[in-house]
């Protein structure tokens, strides 16, 4: 059975190795929240109880927040501490876990090995996904506070909380997910996602994307000003999107999300290729009297195959997009490479 123990301060420094890379260099932090956050440098920021562990648009911690007591007695309820809702939950230990020494409540933080970019145009759809879906299964195990952002964590080298250390520093996305039988059901889908946590990035993505295939047609080519009017009528739709969240992103993240959406249509989407296909479609529907064909089965999937191409070029697979559009690993293909 694995164990949390009480770090050396040279194993607190492991938290730090590669810092440039794994810690923001100037991040958020605070001696009370409720007074509110400050920047500070990252020397300053350990001075803090509460600090940013995750760089902007990126995450290398995933945290938790499990505010359950130890007991509450009135109700008659007896629990574990929050330290080891990890081993209720069978899941794997954290790589550190700051507790409140008054009332019991932990962040349990687990470090990845392989950094997860979640907002940008570098950023890919599959890993994004993937964490999204390992996220949303570890709060429903660990009952962890649903709308925790994870901006904030206890800043485990401060002397206000205990900091207990797990066997393991960094954890690959794939290990944590062969540890969640099950998965499948937390994954995120087009028109189906948690929308908390990272789940709110692939909503966003995946409402923006299929509201600007309709819409491009009046800006591309010059039209409406071009470029930079269709870059703001995305950012207003996608901040008018996050205002529906129970936790709405940050500007910055949403404006991210709707720059690459913005960019790829703006680049990419063939709207007379599309126009085309449709009026074909149109005219080989009224010479048949609504009789199916090839041509007609074409155009209705022009959304689909836009999505496959928008999928790719956020670096998801061919199996991946094919899963996630409900069509097979060679119907992807031929889209991707123009075939019929």
């Amino acid at each position: 059975m694995f164990a949390l123990y009480e770090p050396t301060q040279e194993h607190q420094q492991e938290l730090f190795v590669d810092a440039h890379r794994r810690w923001p260099k100037r991040p958020y932090c605070s001696d009370d929240l409720e007074s509110g956050l400050r920047i500070r440098s990252l020397m300053q920021a350990l001075k803090k109880p509460y600090i940013q562990a995750n760089p902007p648009y990126l995450r290398v911690w995933s945290i938790y927040d499990v505010d359950r007591p130890y007991c509450d007695y009135e109700k008659g309820e007896f629990h574990r501490s929050a330290v080891l809702a990890w081993e209720d939950a069978n899941l794997p230990p954290p790589s550190w876990a700051s507790v409140n020494r008054e009332n019991g409540h932990a962040h349990l933080v687990y470090g990845l090995s392989a950094p997860v970019l979640i907002d940008g145009m570098g950023a890919r759809d599959a890993p994004i996904r993937l964490l999204c879906s390992i996220e949303a299964m570890f709060r429903a195990l660990l009952q962890a506070d649903q709308g925790f952002s994870g901006l904030i964590t206890k800043n485990p080298t401060h002397p206000l909380w205990k900091t207990l250390r797990g066997p393991q520093l960094f954890y690959d996305l794939h290990e944590l997910a062969e540890s969640l039988p099950g998965l499948e059901k937390f994954r995120p889908k087009a028109r189906r996602v948690e929308e908390v946590g990272l789940g709110r990035n692939v909503t966003l993505f995946d409402h923006l994307r299929h509201w600007a295939y309709r819409n491009i047609r009046n800006y591309k080519g010059g039209g409406l000003s071009g470029w930079n009017a269709w870059l703001s009528l995305c950012n207003t739709k996608a901040l008018v999107r996050n205002g529906d969240f129970p936790r709405p992103m940050d500007g910055k993240e949403v404006w991210h999300v709707a720059r690459s959406v913005a960019k790829w249509t703006y680049k990419h989407f063939d709207i007379e290729a599309s126009d085309a296909r449709f009026s074909k479609t149109q005219a080989y529907r009224g010479s048949l009297g609504g009789k199916a064909s090839g041509v007609m089965r074409r155009a209705s999937s022009e959304g689909q195959r836009a999505d496959a191409r928008i999928m790719a070029a956020a670096g998801m697979t061919q199996l991946a997009i094919a899963q996630e559009l409900g069509v097979t690993d060679r119907t992807v293909r031929n889209w991707l490479h123009g075939a019929d």
